[in-house]
């Protein structure tokens, strides 16, 4: 990192971010890390709930400097998942296999609350910005474009929460969606720095993939599709489209099919049938 802050406190880290990157003496990449949001956002109208022991933070990169055109912005959602899945992997005690030859048969037993399976059923990626834990959420990603003139509209700021330390357990059902936290599958604290620090490099590694276009990329965000198979409806601007899940092709669109095709979809909110 070239330029890093810390906020004891901080509406949003993504909006902090924005403003330090239409500053063209800030040095890339930045680092703004949160220990408590207030106003965290996700996707669209959604709020990012971020309670104490939670990891919130934003990258600012430029992205023309790894090799990302716009055309891949789509991808780097997913990338950064991928990098999530893996070190939460590592941190929950059952590192991941890198392929799905390795991970034939794989099972890792973690207590009774969480039962066993096959990895790819335990961590998996929510197309687009979610990445789930025992099919409940346990980090969000927001990609966002600061806009205007330049040097902001050539950046990109790259948002993550995940729950680490802030137990789900007893949230009540009313207060969103499923979630949970590393600590509910591991039964013990987690050292949040080390954890920030594992994350932003592999997210680092993985940007670096878009950029070279690294197949290894793609055939990990399309193992790790938590909606293959399933039966969903994407809302996607005005447009809602129902169907069967086909995954997530090399672009990173969501494939869905009905009676009408296969439907290539790169935005839009999900829910599962």
């Amino acid at each position: 990192m070239r330029s890093v802050e810390v906020h004891e406190a901080l509406g949003s880290t993504n909006d902090r971010a924005a403003e330090l990157a239409r500053d063209s003496s800030v040095e890339l990449p930045a680092l703004v890390v949160a220990r408590h949001q207030t106003a965290g956002r996700g996707r669209g109208s959604n709020t990012w709930q971020s309670a104490e022991g939670a990891l919130t933070f934003s990258l600012l990169v430029d992205p023309a400097s790894l090799g990302i055109p716009v055309a891949k912005w789509p991808q780097l959602s997913l990338a950064t998942a991928v990098a999530a899945c893996e070190v939460l992997a590592e941190h929950v005690g059952w590192a991941p296999p890198t392929t799905s030859a390795e991970s034939t048969n794989y099972e890792q037993p973690v207590g009774d609350a969480h039962p066993t399976g096959p990895l790819t059923s335990r961590l998996a990626i929510k197309w687009p910005n979610d990445v789930m834990l025992d099919g409940a959420k346990v980090a969000g990603i927001l990609i966002e474009s600061p806009g205007g003139v330049a040097p902001a509209k050539d950046r990109l700021i790259i948002g993550v929460g995940i729950n680490v330390n802030n137990s789900c357990v007893d949230m009540p059902r009313e207060s969103g969606p499923n979630r949970i936290a590393l600590c509910d599958v591991s039964q013990h604290k987690h050292d949040l720095q080390n954890i920030l620090v594992a994350v932003i490099r592999a997210i680092e590694l993985r940007l670096q993939q878009v950029g070279s276009d690294e197949p290894q990329l793609v055939q990990s965000w399309q193992e790790k599709c938590w909606l293959t198979e399933k039966n969903l409806e994407v809302q996607s601007g005005n447009k809602s489209v129902a169907g069967v899940c086909l995954g997530i092709d090399r672009e990173g669109a969501l494939l869905v099919n009905n009676v009408f095709g296969i439907h290539r979809l790169f935005s839009g909110s999900v829910r599962a049938k």
